[in-house]
């Protein structure tokens, strides 16, 4: 069984700005973003006051699209969050050699 762990804010927005991508509903950023109506509302609401989404309401439903600064973002945090993984992987990678540094010590005592 796979443990999720909580997502940060940053985390939630990044998913949220890349469902907005291509004019998307509310139900295909739910979905897409991986986050409950409650939360997602709140997240739109600040979004599109802040600038980075935009709400596009016509005759028949409502679509959110990303503005210039919403494209920005995205693309800030996408850079980002893959600097994170790579650190996350280099930290693993220490800690490993940290452990067989400690082994060998204890070999030769």
């Amino acid at each position: 069984m796979s443990k999720r762990l909580k997502r940060t804010s940053l985390e939630i927005i990044y998913s949220i700005l890349g469902a907005c991508n291509n004019n998307s509903t509310k139900t295909r950023i739910m979905y897409n973003a991986g986050v409950n109506l409650l939360e997602l509302t709140k997240y739109l609401e600040l979004l599109e006051k802040e600038g980075y989404i935009k709400k596009i309401q016509s005759e028949k439903r409502v679509t959110y699209s990303l503005t210039e600064k919403g494209r920005d973002a995205l693309e800030r945090l996408e850079k980002y969050i893959k600097i994170l993984k790579e650190l996350e992987e280099a930290k693993k990678d220490v800690i490993d050699l940290i452990k067989i540094v400690k082994k060998k010590k204890e070999v030769k005592t």
